[in-house]
């Protein structure tokens, strides 16, 4: 019976940990795929509107991820990541729409939500990994 319950201790904790990322590694992720995008919607020549919104996005989340490495507090970065996820829905409602070329295919977008969605987690749920 020891044996069954320090197993379910063991695969709970090991679950925990592959499901729960540092906000710095989110923030990270968020600027490095952001930037990615906006590269990709530039060189491809985007429209210029679905460009400039990447550009902002990028732009918001340099400053959200050097944010992080100051911040003591999530509350210290609300402001900062509440600018990140309205450029992030921006973006988002572009690249949703049936007409951009940027939806399904865009593997580079992909990688922005996965990261946003982890920054949002961190952010927002008080069960997150994040660290000062």
């Amino acid at each position: 019976m020891k044996r069954v319950f320090a197993f379910l201790v063991g695969a709970l904790m090991l679950a925990g940990c592959a499901t729960t990322t540092s906000l710095g590694t989110a923030a990270d992720r968020l600027d490095s795929s952001a930037r990615r995008f906006y590269q990709e919607t530039y060189y491809d020549r985007a429209p210029r509107p679905t460009t400039d919104d990447a550009a902002r996005l990028a732009d918001a989340a340099r400053d959200f991820n050097r944010a992080v490495d100051r911040a003591h507090s999530r509350e210290d970065l609300r402001l900062s990541f509440d600018r990140v996820a309205e450029r992030y829905h921006d973006l988002r409602r572009q690249v949703d729409d049936r007409d951009s070329r940027y939806g399904e295919a865009s593997l580079a977008f992909d990688r922005v939500t996965e990261a946003y969605l982890d920054v949002d987690r961190a952010m927002n749920h008080s069960g997150s990994a994040y660290r000062p």
